[in-house]
Formats: structure tokens, C-alpha cells, sequence
């Protein structure tokens, strides 16, 4: 069944048309009753049941009117409210974020670079006191800082933001494809359908650069996909990024939004943007985030 209600304002002129209406009726009945066809004590009579009819008007518009704004004073103080709160709460998501951040920095450098910096100084002291191994420790000491080299290159790029001046949005994000496929065999396609990264501003194409990495890193994480899917289009002043993979999916209504998700969220949020998330058990999932550019 449909409910129909009206509108505040429509509500309020019904009242004043039903409180006019009865009031023209019962007074004139009453003032016909009283002036006994004395037109100088009716003429008398109308003139003050006006005045009467204003004084009353004006009272009803002022509490009306006075009721209306404390009301979107109240709503207003809510939002307000609301906006310190979501604040508050995103404030302490990039802080913990950010935490994370320095603890996965802190197990990168103890448990990979620092170790395999700790061999290199083991060799090198050996060679040291051992002229006849000196060349095979410094061999083994040349391989293993090369292996550090490569895994601080690797670290570095996942702090430094790309130089997207330089390469350009779709080849930032090419070069990052190329890295995924070095240690995992996945299969990721980039698809541009009426699209031109010419449109975005250098922070827009940030915010694209930083939500594909993401949510790669989360189908890497949690999807054991196979294939993923990059689509970017462009409808009219809207933009359009969708990312799919064939992975396990998830359920929505029971799998809470975490960190990365949240992230694009709010990177969205920024420029009036907004993300949905299409998934379902064994048949993968489907992000698509939308954001306005100029015209």
C-alpha cells in the first residue's frame, strides 16, 4: 500500500485555509445573530472580527514559523555533529592506518633487508680473515646487496607516489600490473572505453593510481583470483573505474568493510565520489567507483 504524505508547507496552508474557512463561517453566523440586522453594528462587527482574524493569523504563523526554525536549528546542530563525528572517526582511521603502515615498514627492514644485510656483513668479515675465500665472500656479498637493493626498490614504491607527471596514469598503473606479475601469476587487463586521463587533475589521477592499488592488493590478499578486470570510462562529467576479478567473493550483508575498502572510500569521498561493491560467494567481486570531473 502507498502512504501519501504531504510536505510541511502544504500541511501548514491546509491548516490556515481550514482555520479561515470555519472562522468566516461561525463568525458571520454569529455576527448575524448578534447584530439584528443592525448594518451599522454588523459593519462594526466584521471590521473587528478582521482584526481579530489578523491578531489570531499572526500569532499561529509566528508559533508555526518559530517551531519550523528551532527545528532546523536542531537539525542543523545534528549534522554538525555528525560531521565532527565522521571527522573524528576517519582522523583515527588514517592514524591507524598510518600505524600499520610503520609496523609492516619496521617487519620489512628486520625480517628481509636487515637480515640479509647481516649475511653481507658476516661474508665480508670472513673475508676479511680469510684471503683464500675472499673472492667467493665478496661474490656472495655482491649477490645478496643486489637482493637488498631490489627489495628496497620494491618497499619505495609502495610509499613514493608515482611520478604520474612523468609516466601518466594508465603507464603508473601498467608498471604496477608488471610488479604484481612478478610474483604472481594473474592475468590483469586494462580496459579504456571513451576514457582520456587528460581530464583529471594530477591529484584525481592520484586518487585513481591509489584506489587501483588497493584494491589489487586486496584481491591479491583475499580472492585467490585468476583474472582481474580495469575498466575506465567516462559518461558524461561523471568518471568510472571498475575493477573485477573471478576470485572467491564474499557476502556483503555478512563481510564488513575493511581498512582498504574504507580507504577508497574516503579517497572518493574528497571529490563527491562514491563506491559500490558487487560480490557474492564463488563468483567474485566487482568494484565500481564513481567521482565528477569538470565538463
Amino acid at each position: 500500500m502507498i502512504k501519501f504524505r504531504l510536505s510541511l508547507p502544504m500541511q501548514l496552508a491546509l491548516i490556515f485555509l481550514l482555520f479561515g474557512i470555519l472562522w468566516i463561517l461561525l463568525s458571520d453566523l454569529l455576527s448575524m445573530n448578534i447584530a439584528h440586522n443592525s448594518l451599522s453594528f454588523l459593519s462594526r462587527v466584521q471590521t473587528y472580527k478582521g482584526v481579530i482574524f489578523m491578531f489570531i493569523g499572526a500569532i499561529f504563523i509566528f508559533i508555526v514559523s518559530r517551531r519550523i526554525i528551532l527545528r532546523q536549528q536542531a537539525l542543523q546542530q545534528e549534522l554538525n555533529d555528525e560531521r565532527i563525528r565522521y571527522k573524528n572517526e576517519l582522523g583515527l582511521e588514517v592514524f591507524n592506518a598510518q600505524e600499520r603502515e610503520r609496523k609492516k615498514i619496521g617487519e620489512e627492514l628486520h625480517d628481509n633487508i636487515n637480515q640479509l644485510l647481516g649475511v653481507v656483513k658476516l661474508y665480508i668479515e670472513h673475508a676479511q680473515v680469510n684471503p683464500a675465500a675472499q673472492e667467493e665472500m665478496l661474490k656472495k656479498s655482491a649477490e645478496y646487496l643486489k637482493q637488498v637493493i631490489n627489495e628496497i626498490r620494491g618497499l619505495s614504491k609502495t610509499l613514493v607516489s608515482p611520478m604520474l607527471k612523468d609516466l601518466g596514469l594508465i603507464e603508473s598503473i601498467n608498471e604496477l600490473i608488471d610488479s604484481i606479475r612478478k610474483i604472481r601469476n594473474i592475468h590483469i587487463d586494462i580496459h579504456k572505453d571513451g576514457f582520456s586521463e587528460e581530464v583529471l587533475t594530477d591529484i584525481q589521477k592520484l586518487m585513481v593510481y591509489r584506489i587501483t592499488q588497493e584494491q589489487l592488493n586486496n584481491i591479491l590478499k583475499h580472492s585467490e583470483a585468476e583474472h582481474v578486470d580495469i575498466a575506465f570510462s567516462r559518461k558524461g562529467t561523471e568518471i568510472h573505474l571498475t575493477i573485477e576479478d573471478d576470485g572467491v567473493g564474499f557476502d556483503t550483508k555478512n563481510v564488513k568493510s575493511g581498512l582498504g575498502l574504507k580507504n577508497i572510500r574516503h579517497r572518493l569521498e574528497l571529490f563527491n565520489g562514491k563506491m559500490k561493491i558487487i560480490s557474492t560467494p564463488q563468483h567474485g567481486c566487482k568494484l565500481e567507483a564513481m567521482f565528477e570531473v569538470k565538463a
